[in-house]
């Protein structure tokens, strides 16, 4: 007779380890922001229209009341910025066919090609900095990015905050 035994094991963050790597990245994230703001600066726009691009890249036209939940902001404040954005010619706001009630934002051909451009610039950012380390470095890099996206992917993982992120 044969036993099998399974042991599942749960580890608990090594205090200070997660704040340790948080530390790290913090410049990291703050270096990327600055390029970032400067390059949405000289087009008139803010990180939140950017933000905005890139929701709307992402996931395509969708109503108003959906993206402000996106961004974690109030109705009112989301019909500001997306105004804020038309007046710039990145967006446009349609009624739709539907329900005319319903306000759908969509970006424009000149939105999308400026949220396009960023993120060029991200990844380029990115790889350079990435292309800095040796291949070793790379590969436990790689490592530990899958590792996090296997956690994040697992059904039974910890819900992630319901808080958007901000880039």
């Amino acid at each position: 007779m044969v036993h099998v035994c399974i042991i599942i094991g749960v580890t608990q963050p090594i205090p200070g380890i997660a704040d340790a790597i948080l530390e790290e990245i913090a410049p990291i994230v703050a270096r990327a922001k600055h390029a970032w703001a400067a390059r949405c600066q000289e087009r008139g726009l803010s990180l939140t229209h950017f933000q905005v691009l890139s929701i709307l890249d992402r996931s395509g036209p969708m109503p108003m009341s959906h993206l402000a939940e996106q961004l974690g902001v109030s109705l009112p404040n989301a019909t500001g910025i997306i105004s804020r954005m038309e007046e710039r010619g990145v967006v446009e706001r349609l009624h739709d066919a539907a329900d005319r009630r319903v306000v759908v934002v969509q970006p424009t051909e000149v939105g999308l090609e400026f949220s396009r451009e960023l993120g060029d610039v991200r990844r380029t950012q990115l790889t350079a900095l990435i292309g800095a380390l040796t291949i070793e470095q790379q590969e436990n890099v790689l490592r530990a990015v899958r590792d996090l996206r296997t956690v994040i992917d697992q059904p039974t993982s910890q819900p992630l905050s319901k808080e958007p992120l901000r880039a």
